[in-house]
Parts: structure tokens; C-alpha cells; sequence
């Protein structure tokens, strides 16, 4: 029974290394709650062993019980004769009552104490398992997150991208060109301007002497 509860006492110490190994990626998540789960399996057999111990002393009490009061009957008929084997007898079943008797509450309190440890064991695991999931469950947003966050920056948009510099450095000489046609072709409307001005007047002035001349010839 020492050896049983030594076992049950150093699952109990392993548990938290485990959820600390756990967290620490110190093994996989899934290896650490599959080696809680078959612990727990072997736990629950120790602790089953344990109680059939404990019912077999229970057996053998109840017939040491039934035998030393066969014997107490017996030494009750024979006292008056002397027989002091059979009292010595009687006495040895009856020691050996108490003896059962003391073994089993020894046999109940190791029993009681496995399945306390077995219970809080198991709360402890379903405690791991829910947090071995919330772990699993924000690696993944991790790693997500990492590779959105990886693709985005592979893409530099910052002030110095030689790519958004020869943009500016294109459209700085387009514009250039573009200005530089643009006065072109208002000095060349300018031009045009003066001399369709020009034409005018020269029209202008021919109608007026050929208007003056006219008037002269009919007077």
C-alpha cells in the first residue's frame, strides 16, 4: 500500500511540470495530455487494486468474526472444565479479529487518499487540457498573424522605394516636357495672334483707301 500511494503522490508532483513543459514548448502539447490520459488509466487501476484489497480484508474479517464467535461459544460451554487450549484458541481468533479489523481502516484511509489524489489529478488534467487547447488555438492566431504580417511587409511602401523613385523622377521629366511644349505652342498662338492682327490692319487699310479713292473719282 506505501508503494500505491507513492505512485499516487508523484503523479501529483509531475503535474505541474507537465503543464509547465507544455507551455514552455518544452515537448508537444499533445504528447504531455496523452501521457496525462494513460496515467490517469494507471491510477485508476492502482486505485482499483486498492479497493479490492480492502474488500478481501473486509471478507476475511467478516468470516474471523463468524470463527472466533464459534470459539467464544465453545469456551463458554468448556470454562468450567479447565480446557485452556480452547480459551487460548478463542483468544488467538479474536486477536486475530482485531488485527483484520485494524488492517482494514488502515486498508479505507489508503483507499480514500488514492481517490482524492485520483480526483484532483483528473481536475488538474481537464484543467491542462482546456489550457493546452487555448494554447494550441493562439499558436495558430500566431502564426496567422506572423504570415499576414510577413506577406504585407515584403512589399516596402516607405518614402525611399527606388520603385515610387523613378515614378517621381519619370513624372518630374514628363512634366518638364509637357511645359516645355505647352509654352511652345503658346508662343507660337502668341505669333499667330500678331499676325492675323497685322493681316487685319493691312486689310483694314486697303478698304479705306480704296474707299477714298472711289469717292474721289465720282466727284
Amino acid at each position: 500500500m506505501k508503494r500505491l500511494k507513492q505512485i499516487s503522490e508523484q503523479i501529483k508532483e509531475n503535474i505541474d511540470q507537465f503543464i509547465a513543459a507544455a507551455e514552455n514548448n518544452k515537448s508537444p502539447l499533445e504528447k504531455t495530455i496523452v501521457d496525462m490520459k494513460r496515467r490517469i488509466a494507471e491510477a485508476k487501476e492502482l486505485v482499483a487494486t486498492a479497493i479490492a484489497e480492502e474488500q478481501r480484508l473486509k471478507q476475511a474479517y467478516y468470516e474471523a468474526v463468524e470463527t472466533a464467535q464459534v470459539w467464544r461459544e465453545k469456551v463458554d460451554a468448556i470454562s468450567q472444565d479447565g480446557h485452556t487450549k480452547s480459551v487460548k484458541e478463542a483468544q488467538l481468533h479474536l486477536q486475530r479479529v482485531n488485527d483484520l479489523e485494524r488492517q482494514i481502516h488502515a486498508q479505507e484511509a489508503v483507499v480514500a487518499d488514492l481517490k482524492t489524489a485520483l480526483y484532483e489529478f483528473y481536475q488538474q488534467f481537464r484543467d491542462a487540457a482546456k489550457r493546452a487547447e487555448t494554447l494550441s488555438q493562439r499558436q495558430k492566431q500566431a502564426e496567422t498573424r506572423a504570415e499576414f504580417y510577413k506577406l504585407l511587409a515584403e512589399f516596402d511602401l516607405s518614402e525611399d522605394n527606388v520603385a515610387f523613385q523613378q515614378a517621381e523622377q519619370e513624372l518630374k521629366e514628363t512634366e518638364t516636357e509637357a511645359e516645355m511644349w505647352e509654352q511652345r505652342n503658346r508662343r507660337a498662338a502668341a505669333q499667330t495672334e500678331t499676325i492675323e492682327d497685322n493681316l487685319d490692319i493691312d486689310e483694314t487699310l486697303a478698304a479705306l483707301k480704296s474707299e477714298i479713292l472711289g469717292s474721289g473719282q465720282n466727284d
